[in-house]
């Protein structure tokens, strides 16, 4: 798959040369996010802002 951006979809980060963190379609999620990501509960208020981020990568093809 090739990557849109060399920002993550979330946080704006750039990607590390490492090549860490998420490829979900085309679109990169850093480390620190994916680890959000898992540790998020529906409570957190936090959950809300990365809800929307991730239904940009499966409903906005362009984001």
């Amino acid at each position: 798959m090739v990557l849109k951006s060399r920002e993550c979809i979330l946080c704006r980060s750039l990607r590390q040369k490492n090549n860490q963190g998420l490829l979900v379609k085309g679109n990169y999620i850093c480390p620190e996010c994916e680890a959000r990501i898992i540790a998020l509960t529906r409570e957190d208020p936090d959950y809300d802002y990365y809800k929307w981020g991730l239904k940009k990568i499966w409903y906005c093809p362009g984001a």
